[in-house]
């Protein structure tokens, strides 16, 4: 009888909130993933933007290049082209919580 008055089923948590913790450990746990897999893809996005820029630094450079010895060869005066503008990725603010 005093067992089953502790262990009974007033004293315990009914079934839907023991599997309503389960879902609430589940849902944090997917949260805190997707904050990983969201700083993980922000960082690859930063590199990328940089490598494109170091890319585009590279053609501006050979085509400059290409411009003066063209000119050159036909005793023309080299004339200085602006670099292509940049594109420079504008951070976006990371949101991480852990609950």
């Amino acid at each position: 009888m005093l067992f089953s008055k502790i262990w009974g089923g007033s004293l315990t948590e009914p079934r839907y909130i023991r599997r309503t913790r389960a879902y609430l450990q589940e849902a944090r746990m997917a949260m805190l993933e997707h904050s990983i897999a969201a700083e993980y893809y922000q960082s690859s996005a930063e590199m990328y933007a940089a490598r494109a820029q170091r890319l585009e630094q590279e053609i501006h450079d050979w085509e400059e290049q290409a411009f003066q010895r063209h000119s050159a060869a036909k005793g023309l005066s080299p004339a200085r082209k602006e670099p292509p503008a940049m594109v420079v990725p504008t951070p976006t603010p990371a949101v991480v919580r852990a609950a």
